[in-house]
């Protein structure tokens, strides 16, 4: 009986992973974009704990449309702001907000670099991220990890 669980188990998270990789969403070069607002994860101990983990990142990931509004900031921040300016979001919920500031910038080569501290607010869960982007001349910001 315990066997016949486990397998349905493996069958639906099976099915769950394909389907993700199934879809067409865009790729975020900000760490605070395309995250999740949990922080709180078990230890991935045992194939049980990895799907709750899976199940708990997929349900305080931002929705797509904070998503952007996320990154509108993040590159309003890193093309707009001096250091220490705060640049804020507000979903169309009124439930999901966010901000994003600049803490330093610093020479890189041939151009800059800027630290960049983001907090995003979904579902009573809220999720720090310190970030740093670096542009030489025209081109386009790179994030560093």
């Amino acid at each position: 009986m315990e066997n016949m669980v486990v397998g349905r188990l493996l069958i639906l998270s099976l099915c769950i992973s394909l389907a993700a990789c199934g879809t067409t969403k865009r790729t975020y070069v900000s760490d605070s974009v395309g995250s999740s607002a949990n922080t709180s994860y078990s230890p991935n101990t045992s194939y049980i704990n990895m799907v709750a983990n899976f199940a708990k990142w997929k349900a305080y990931k931002l929705p797509e449309g904070d998503q952007m509004l996320q990154e509108q900031a993040v590159f309003f921040a890193l093309d707009n702001l001096q250091e220490g300016d705060v640049t804020e979001w507000i979903g169309e919920s009124n439930s999901t907000h966010g901000k994003v500031s600049v803490v330093m910038t610093y020479p890189m080569g041939g151009g800059f670099c800027r630290v960049l501290l983001s907090q995003i607010n979904y579902k009573q869960k809220v999720r720090s991220f310190k970030e740093t982007a670096c542009k030489n001349g025209s081109s386009k910001w790179r994030f560093v990890r």
